[in-house]
């Protein structure tokens, strides 16, 4: 039972970073769309739905960390490795976002093939991009902070930060 709890307390721990930050930044996101829609109030669903989002990107977060291939270039400059991640990590989030536009779509349309047809036309492709660009930044400031803290080592970042330590 010990085990166990000390297992999902790490795992809460790993957890708990990308979530707050990505819980700042979708919404963020969710208050840049909301601007762009001039719709000036931030609804209590969607607030809701950037929660359960930061929670899921957190989480995927650290399974796509776990996978083999994200650290390909570990062994390189750490250059070559954050610009891989990054890489990765942004056409992940192209996709999904892509995905989202299209999930109510294809609800909207008989068929997958009907919905396709007219995506040009539904997506407001300007949110698209501003969505699309806004995740993107904040995705790198996030992995550039995570990499430094993984190479210069979580005390000396502490330290450099707030002058806390030795």
């Amino acid at each position: 039972m010990k085990k166990l709890l000390f297992i999902l307390k790490r795992e809460f721990l790993k957890l708990l970073p990308p979530t707050i930050y990505f819980f700042v930044v979708l919404h963020i996101a969710l208050f840049t769309r909301a601007l762009l829609d001039e719709q000036y109030g931030i609804s209590i669903p969607s607030s809701i739905s950037a929660t359960i989002g930061a929670l899921i990107v957190g989480k995927a977060i650290l399974i796509t960390d776990a996978l083999p291939f994200v650290n390909w270039f570990r062994h390189n400059r750490l250059i070559f490795n954050v610009v891989w991640r990054i890489f990765l990590y942004v056409v992940l989030i192209f996709i999904f976002q892509f995905l989202e536009e299209l999930i109510p779509i294809i609800s909207k349309y008989e068929t997958i093939l009907d919905a396709i047809k007219h995506i040009i036309e539904e997506i407001k492709w300007y949110r698209f991009w501003a969505t699309y660009i806004l995740l993107s930044v904040f995705l790198t400031i996030y992995i550039v902070a995570t990499e430094l803290i993984k190479a210069m080592g979580r005390e000396k970042c502490v330290e450099l930060f707030f002058g806390i330590g030795k």
